[in-house]
């Protein structure tokens, strides 16, 4: 279960000047300093971490800010953008949290997100590929 705190704007900074490699969440870096267990987040939900993007937490896959995915249904292509913890559908200029409700916007149905629907243009080959090649 998660709380929400009002902080400063300075405390927020020095928050985040104690980051460590792979704290992604506010919680993560409180929970170190004050030694606290670590924590998954509420249901596998999005976060944003430090540098913006999105972060599937029950996949442990970091999209980072700006990182665009791309899907085909029923002949149409679609597009989003990870940004400030949501996915944000280039079509619409709609905000989802999660990868599974931007897929709803799209698909009838429920579907799995990961079974190569969604895919992201490889820098370095210039190809289509799967996010789910990102899980591994």
């Amino acid at each position: 279960m998660s709380r929400t705190i009002q902080v400063s704007t300075d405390v927020y900074a020095k928050i985040w000047a104690s980051r460590q490699a792979g704290e992604e969440t506010e919680s993560a870096i409180l929970g170190r300093i004050l030694g606290c267990a670590p924590s998954k987040a509420v249901n596998g939900a999005s976060a944003r971490s430090d540098t913006g993007g999105v972060h599937d937490a029950r996949n442990d896959v970091h999209f980072p800010e700006g990182f665009e995915i791309i899907r085909t249904y029923r002949r149409q292509e679609y597009r989003a953008v990870a940004t400030q913890g949501a996915w944000l559908r280039s079509d619409t200029n709609e905000r989802f949290p999660t990868l599974n409700q931007l897929n709803e916007s799209i698909a009838a149905g429920p579907e799995n997100v990961w079974n190569g629907n969604w895919k992201y243009r490889d820098p370095s080959s210039g190809k289509l590929v799967s996010i789910d090649a990102m899980r591994r």
